[in-house]
């Protein structure tokens, strides 16, 4: 097995001439040929690794280094930096994409100066930012190994050992796999110098198991450290403050989400943690305050490791929701006009049910009306199944208490001709008829009920 790198020719006409890349396999499923011919375009040389041989397809002018089964991120990475040929190299994982807009300048870097890499995980209606330290300058190296730990490869050590600044502006790279799930935390604590974060992987386990003392202890850890990176370190302080907001210790959670927004102000999860404490003490106008600042820079990347995001349409239907547990009901009606907007009309049922249930207690009868016949206007009178029908008759309950009968007696009218034989469509009806004065016809229908 031949694990040397063929020489490089440069690329003058490259984007990032002056830098490589380095794609790190863990799963052949992530190799995507596509990506690999566009970063070789990009930079002046892209390398593989991968536990297998080369596969056909891989672009020719990329290199491909198989690795051994038992072989460690850490290892294979400060390998394989000592094979490449340029002053940078970035390295990546899996399926991760590079925003290459975000890549910095060759001028605004130096063996002192480095440009951290934020990569952005997006999940369902959350999105989560790890930070890690990826583009490496390969003349600072002078044979040390710049990555220590196994499996959560990190530079801390001799970022600070060597006093390097970290840049403003980081690389971001996005990715949909989790970048933190294969860590084995007793495997990683096997070596001398393992990574800080692994306090954070830990944490964020126990916490999500709602071990919230256990989490706060691996929190509390790693702020006794000295030699943190600034992104640790806010890190550290949210999911502290997670904990003890989960604790109902509010009071110091609520300072230190103060200290960690001091920090670093554009972060988001200090924002969801005061939403979370205020919204356990059912204080609505100051958790529709902390949410409303929350949204006003949950689209910006902050300097906190594990960051998260909500959504913007969850974030805008927790806003209506909190303004009119405020009382605000003008603001969450423009909320809701918000979220038509941006969803362009187009959002899925349990999301108009939310929606269609506000529009009830604002008293918005046009809204409620054209929710409700988005929902069921492919169901009726027809196509109820079980599931439909108690839903359409908690619906109907809710207008009634808005006594909005008229339009409810039209849909228990279209039900009982569709399904003369139900009882229930028939007695709702009758109801209707007896809000809506329609007494003799209510009578009749009494009088033929068996």
């Amino acid at each position: 097995m031949n694990n040397e790198l063929a020489p490089i020719s440069p690329k003058n006409n490259s984007g990032m001439e002056w830098a490589e890349v380095v794609l790190f396999l863990s799963d052949m499923a992530y190799l995507d040929n596509r990506k690999l011919s566009h970063w070789a375009e990009q930079f002046s040389h892209v390398t593989v690794a991968g536990k297998t041989e080369r596969p056909e397809g891989v672009p020719d002018d990329v290199d491909w280094y198989r690795y051994d089964e038992d072989s460690v991120r850490s290892e294979v990475w400060n390998t394989l930096l000592n094979q490449v040929c340029k002053t940078w190299v970035l390295f990546v994982e899996d399926d991760e994409t590079i925003r290459l807009s975000s890549f910095p300048d060759k001028h605004s870097l130096s063996d002192r100066t480095w440009t951290p890499t934020l990569i952005r995980q997006a999940k369902e209606d959350r999105s989560r930012q790890f930070y890690q330290i990826r583009l490496i300058n390969t003349a600072a190296q002078n044979g040390a190994s710049i990555f220590s730990g196994r499996n959560l490869p990190d530079c801390t050590q001799y970022i600070r050992g060597h006093d390097i600044e970290l840049s403003n502006h980081p690389i971001i790279i996005e990715r949909e796999s989790n970048p933190i799930s294969h860590i084995d935390i007793d495997e990683e604590l096997s070596v001398k110098e393992y990574s800080p974060k692994l306090y954070l992987v830990q944490g964020e386990r126990y916490f999500n198991n709602k071990k919230y003392i256990r989490a706060a202890a691996q929190y509390r850890q790693l702020l006794k450290m000295e030699k943190l990176l600034p992104y640790d370190r806010l890190a550290a302080v949210n999911g502290l403050a997670s904990c003890l907001t989960e604790q109902h210790k509010w009071t110091n959670a609520m300072t230190l989400t103060e200290e960690s927004l001091k920090a670093e102000s554009l972060q988001s999860l200090p924002y969801l943690i005061q939403y979370r404490i205020y919204e356990l003490k059912k204080e609505w106008k100051k958790a529709h305050e902390t949410l409303s600042q929350y949204y006003r820079r949950f689209s910006l990347y902050s300097r906190a490791n594990f960051d998260r995001n909500i959504d913007e349409e969850q974030t805008l239907v927790n806003l209506a929701n909190v303004a009119l547990k405020s009382g605000d009901r003008k603001a969450a009606a423009n909320y809701f006009d918000k979220l038509f907007s941006y969803k362009r009309g187009d959002i899925d049922r349990s999301l108009l049910k939310k929606v269609l249930v506000m529009s009830v207690e604002l008293d918005d009868y046009k809204r409620a009306v054209y929710l409700f016949e988005r929902m069921f206007g492919d169901k009726l009178p027809e196509n109820l199944d079980e599931e439909s029908r108690e839903e359409l008759g908690e619906i109907m309950t809710l207008f009634m208490s808005r006594k909005w009968h008229d339009y409810v007696s039209q849909v228990y009218t279209k039900l009982h001709k569709a399904h003369p034989e139900d009882r229930t469509y028939k007695r709702r009806l009758i109801v209707t008829l007896t809000k809506t004065n329609r007494l003799d016809k209510a009578k009749s229908m009494v009088a033929n009920i068996v």
